[in-house]
């Protein structure tokens, strides 16, 4: 991304995430009762769930290496580098 995700004071950057299409201060902001609102984190994670259920697919290809194009799915290799950064899996779960 060009900008972070949100800045020191916790406000969004509307910063679009290349890969997922996630934008932070409106894909964060899900509403499941009147007035009742996922955490940050819980949209974040039900998001990405949602993502890679409907096969990791790439919002936009130039942020990615030749052959990764918009709407294929991400490559593998970049998927778990990108989850482990992430902290959402350990290196040593990818290894299959």
């Amino acid at each position: 991304m060009d900008d972070v995700a949100y800045y020191e004071n916790g406000d969004a950057s509307f910063e679009l995430c290349s890969c997922c299409g996630f934008q932070f201060g409106v894909d964060d902001d899900v509403e499941i009762e009147d007035g009742i609102f996922l955490s940050r984190s819980e949209a974040h994670d039900l998001y990405r769930a949602n993502w890679l259920k409907d096969g990791a697919k790439i919002f936009s290809g130039y942020a990615f290496e030749r052959g990764q194009a918009k709407g294929e799915p991400l490559a593998r290799t970049v998927l778990e580098s990108q989850l482990q950064n992430l902290q959402v899996i350990r290196k040593n779960q990818t290894q299959k």
